[in-house]
């Protein structure tokens, strides 16, 4: 009897679901409306930050500053003759020291001014004693300059004259005063000079 009244109940139900289901028709768009079109969600994709490779830069040497290359000093000709300045420095063994002179090819004689200058004999030949330089010197009188008067007699004397490759015996008229000229007797045949330069030739001793 249970049995019975369990699937009556069971029909009834049923029944009532699709009578349901039939007054209830299927809703439908209605017309002319727009229905709404929803696009599929796409999941952001995070990529990882991949930071750049930092390279490092080439080591950039240093170029090195070229100098300019010194400019030779012409000392000499081209047959060899040495070039002397209006000024050089000479070494004379008399006093041990360079003296500035003053090259003067006008002059025929080369002269050193000299103070204190006293003339005197010794073994018979005659010999002068100056000062120059600050230093006493005694040198023998190799000959008299010409002079109209006794009084106005200059002598010459020898000097040992050291200038760039030139190591002479000079003759040097003494007067009073200061200063050296190297004139012609110098220069004659074995140098020339250029008034536009001063110490061309390096000192020596």
């Amino acid at each position: 009897m249970k049995k019975i009244v369990t699937g009556f109940c069971v029909l009834l139900l049923v029944g009532c679901v699709q009578q349901k289901s039939i007054q209830e028709p299927e809703k439908q768009p209605e017309v002319g409306k727009e229905v709404p079109v929803v696009e599929p969600s796409i999941p952001e994709v995070i990529t990882p930050e991949v930071k750049p490779e930092i390279k490092p830069l080439p080591e950039v040497k240093p170029v090195p500053e070229k100098k300019p290359k010194p400019v030779p000093v012409v000392t000499k000709t081209e047959d060899g003759k040495l070039i002397l300045g209006a000024q050089e420095w000479v070494w004379f063994d008399e006093v041990q020291a360079h003296v500035k002179v003053k090259v003067d090819s006008n002059s025929k004689v080369s002269t050193i001014g000299a103070t204190d200058i006293q003339n005197f004999e010794r073994d018979g030949k005659s010999w002068v004693k100056f000062t120059s330089g600050g230093k006493s010197i005694e040198r023998p009188v190799v000959r008299w300059t010409k002079s109209n008067g006794e009084d106005n007699k200059q002598a010459v004397i020898k000097l040992r004259t050291k200038l760039g490759e030139l190591n002479e015996q000079t003759e040097f008229i003494l007067i009073k005063g200061s200063g050296v000229t190297l004139g012609e007797n110098f220069t004659r045949d074995v140098a020339v000079r250029d008034p536009k330069r001063n110490y061309v030739q390096p000192k020596v001793k």
